[in-house]
């Protein structure tokens, strides 16, 4: 797998995380720490520590710690930029700019405040953030894999060319959250966790492009599924399916006029007007009063097969040829084929919302 070079072994994940903890370790984190939050430029602090060693090579696309220069009392980083590793609590970094393009693998944060934080081409692979405030965060061209995001406030934050992958978001908050180009595969989620429904489309003088609209919601939809969260999923399932049937089926249709792209469309429509998306059993129960009513509404316009029937007769009528039920004690003689054609397709409706119903019932009763 592609993270793989992100894992580390134990001996390596010790080191970077020990590293720090030595006392020329916590006097360099002092400085990194004062720097981080003075907006001063890290990697002037990290140059005097760079490891010189003939296996360092090409740090930044494979990091490789050599395994000779690991002593338990040693501190050195790969680059300028390594991180790996460092540990914060209780700290402030509000509209800090100084941890753009830093490598933050196994990094910790708990309780830290990085509002405004300027993200942009970090790797947090293996990191964990805790209960920490992302609000309006920039989360671009970075990502990681195995990132913990754990009951954070990530508000407004902006995820435009990120990638998280095998990530766990539980119990944060991405309300207001801008989604462009953005890669999320095998999220973890809980309750707590909160998506918008309807995606913000703007972010400062970037627009995001509507046929992307659908992969996010489904990404975000699987999460939820996997989770067995199944309210969410139902949610997120009928608004990614709408905004599929909007920006990717209407427009396919208009550019390519075939009987393919127009059922596909069509069906699209109909499945959401009519179930949601099977995911919503009452609209398909609250369509067939409707159905059972307009028919009602049509035998008393029309006539019914006895001018003394009134309108709780021909109700009872319309019912019981909904539900093909057909006692045969009111009918329409063969005088009037019309009506006796009305009927049957009144009778064809029923069984096809009745069983629709049962379908989509069935559903959410039964994967609880």
């Amino acid at each position: 797998m592609i993270w793989d070079r992100y894992k580390f072994n134990l001996v390596t994940q010790r080191f970077l995380e020990k590293r720090w903890e030595t006392a020329i370790g916590q006097r360099v984190r002092n400085e990194v720490l004062s720097g981080l939050k003075n907006s001063v430029e890290v990697r002037a602090i990290l140059d005097p520590y760079v490891l010189d060693h003939p296996e360092n090579v090409e740090p930044y696309s494979h990091p490789y710690y050599p395994k000779d220069a690991m002593g338990a009392d040693d501190f050195w980083v790969l680059t300028q930029d390594d991180l790996r590793g460092i540990n914060f609590y209780n700290e402030d970094f509000t509209g800090s700019p100084s941890f753009e393009k830093k490598q933050l693998t196994y990094s910790s944060f708990y309780n830290c405040n990085l509002s405004k934080v300027n993200l942009e081409r970090t790797d947090l692979s293996f990191a964990r953030l805790e209960k920490c405030n992302l609000d309006d965060a920039v989360f671009a061209y970075s990502g990681g894999f195995s990132t913990r995001l754990i009951n954070c406030s990530a508000k407004r934050s902006v995820m435009w060319t990120c990638g998280f992958r095998d990530c766990d978001f539980s119990g944060t908050d991405f309300s207001g959250t801008y989604f462009e180009d953005v890669v999320l595969e095998d999220l973890k989620v809980d309750y707590l966790t909160k998506f918008d429904l309807h995606l913000p489309e703007r972010w400062n003088t970037r627009t995001l492009p509507r046929s992307q609209k659908p992969d996010v919601l489904r990404a975000i939809r699987l999460a939820y599924e996997r989770a067995e969260i199944w309210s969410s999923m139902d949610r997120f399932l009928a608004t990614e399916k709408a905004e599929e049937r909007k920006e990717i089926l209407w427009p396919r249709l208009v550019n390519a006029r075939s009987l393919e792209n127009a059922m596909a469309w069509f069906g699209s429509l109909v499945s959401g007007w009519s179930s949601g998306y099977a995911t919503a059993p009452g609209r398909v129960l609250m369509l067939s009063v409707l159905t059972a009513l307009a028919y009602t509404g049509a035998y008393i316009t029309l006539g019914m097969p006895d001018k003394n029937i009134d309108a709780m007769q021909a109700l009872y009528f319309s019912l019981t040829t909904f539900v093909s039920l057909g006692d045969g004690n009111i009918i329409y003689g063969s005088g009037r084929p019309y009506m006796r054609l009305l009927t049957t397709t009144e009778a064809w409706l029923g069984v096809v919302l009745i069983s629709l119903f049962v379908v989509v019932l069935a559903r959410r009763l039964f994967r609880r």
